[in-house]
């Protein structure tokens, strides 16, 4: 079997898992009146996320969901507006922000283009017509097929932003990719945004993790809320260590899962009977609509999986792949295989 569902499957390897075993901790929930915790790895691992997201000050939450969830309780009151997109996954899938508890927000929707990516006149729009106190985007889009959102285009976005007092997080679940595809440091394409979340786990391959990067005085009441969620651990350097060996050793690697991807998109393109979206195919997702077939997304998928390849239908009509270290070239063309053969059936 085949599985390209996600790349949350990539395994930790072989240097994580030593670096965790070695890891020196402490207790990571004690803080100095700077805000430092007691756990000497879990520190590192937040100078370094703060040094490669060029912002003051960063912090390990379990997950993404809970990086989201604590930035924009941390952003906002209960009450206030947040300008989203309806696909982002910090709305469409967390959805803890935008519940009567724990977050408490109301979703002000801005418009998008047919890669996924932020109209600029839409967010302006919003911005003049509705009191929202934070801006959200997010880079790589999950939902566009892991489209890519340019340095230039989040710095023109975050100036309309600003000028109206706005603050804007950013959910770089997949920035490195973004960074790697866009050759550009994850710094500069970050620069303009209050805050930035990106996963240790997904394509770096850690087990567990998120960082969440801001100012030093954000990042301290940050604290303050992931302790409200629950979400302060103890001896996390454990988890801490294996970050740093993602961080360190697996960004570049990155490229290898974005060239699968671009190999599996080439070689179903020609079939008439789905379409791959090569403008679309920027990092390591790819994303298929089924709709030519005159199969549902769904049906697709099932199809897909009885011949031995796992996808994810995230739509009635899209069907999402995603490359990961574990997938190599093998797998690619074997997929590329079952998807062309599984068409010329219908």
């Amino acid at each position: 079997m085949i599985d390209l569902r996600s790349d949350t499957l990539t395994k930790p390897t072989a240097e994580m898992r030593k670096a965790m075993y070695e890891a020196e901790v402490g207790d990571a929930g004690r803080m100095d009146a700077s805000g430092k915790g007691e756990d000497p790895t879990v520190n590192r691992l937040e100078d370094i996320a703060a040094q490669l997201t060029g912002k003051e000050a960063a912090m390990l939450v379990p997950s993404g969901t809970m990086g989201n969830l604590v930035a924009l309780m941390t952003h906002c009151s209960a009450g206030q507006r947040v300008g989203v997109e309806k696909k982002l996954h910090v709305y469409h899938n967390e959805k803890a922000a935008f519940s009567e508890r724990p977050g408490g927000l109301i979703s002000e929707f801005y418009e998008t283009d047919h890669q996924s990516q932020p109209k600029p006149e839409s967010i302006q729009a919003i911005i003049d017509q509705k009191k929202i106190a934070l801006l959200c985007l997010e880079n790589t889009h999950n939902y566009g097929g892991g489209s890519c959102l340019t340095g230039n285009e989040i710095d023109f976005i975050c100036s309309l932003a600003k000028k109206a007092g706005v603050a804007v997080h950013l959910d770089g679940a997949r920035i490195n990719n973004a960074a790697i595809y866009l050759d550009t440091p994850v710094d500069e394409l970050v620069a303009m945004v209050d805050t930035v979340m990106f996963c240790l786990s997904k394509g770096l391959g850690a087990p567990v993790g998120s960082m969440l990067c801001g100012s030093h005085d954000f990042i301290v009441e940050a604290k303050r809320t992931r302790k409200f969620l629950g979400g302060t651990m103890r001896q996390a350097g454990i988890l801490a260590a294996a970050g740093i060996v993602a961080i360190e050793q697996e960004r570049d690697r990155l490229i290898e899962d974005h060239q699968n991807a671009r190999l599996l998109a080439e070689s179903i393109a020609p079939n008439c009977k789905i379409d791959a979206n090569m403008e679309g195919v920027q990092t390591n997702i790819v994303r298929l609509d089924a709709s030519p077939s005159g199969q549902d997304a769904k049906t697709f998928q099932q199809l897909l999986e009885s011949k031995g390849l796992k996808t994810k239908a995230v739509s009635e009509k899209f069907i999402r792949m995603v490359t990961y270290r574990e997938i190599g070239k093998e797998d690619i063309l074997q997929a590329s295989q079952i998807i062309n053969e599984c068409c010329q059936s219908i």
